[in-house]
């Protein structure tokens, strides 16, 4: 992920794969008496504009979400792009173990995958 717009927007990685950047606000926004503290997170989004354009060319815009945080005793802002998970519980983890469980026995048990890559070729071949 080293192009050069990569590197122009600042963009980092974390380890578990969020992708990270800083936005610093420039003092006429910091020091201006019409520009309350409520606005400054809509100057952030402005910023990050063009790092979302980015992003959607890169077709990340489905599977990332951004989380804009204040970054303590600083004029900055901390944009974090993690991945978007619509549901991710307990729940939705034991059915996915056991839908692989169930298919990794039927398969020990009854050749269950080849089974279907066989019917599945056998269609194939009978539509073209």
């Amino acid at each position: 992920m080293e192009s050069v717009e990569w590197a122009n927007f600042k963009l980092r990685v974390d380890w578990i794969g969020r992708i990270y950047t800083v936005v610093n606000l420039p003092p006429e926004v910091i020091y201006s008496p019409d520009a309350p503290d409520q606005i400054r997170p809509a100057y952030v989004l402005e910023e990050t504009r063009q790092l979302n354009e980015y992003l959607t060319r890169l077709n990340l815009q489905e599977i990332v979400m951004p989380e804009i945080n204040p970054i303590p005793d600083s004029a900055s802002y901390l944009v974090v792009y993690k991945p978007y998970f619509q549901r991710f519980s307990t729940r939705w983890f034991l059915m996915r173990l056991g839908l692989i469980l169930v298919l990794i026995w039927s398969q020990s048990k009854f050749g269950t995958i080849g089974w279907l890559f066989g019917l599945l070729k056998q269609v194939y071949e009978f539509i073209f």
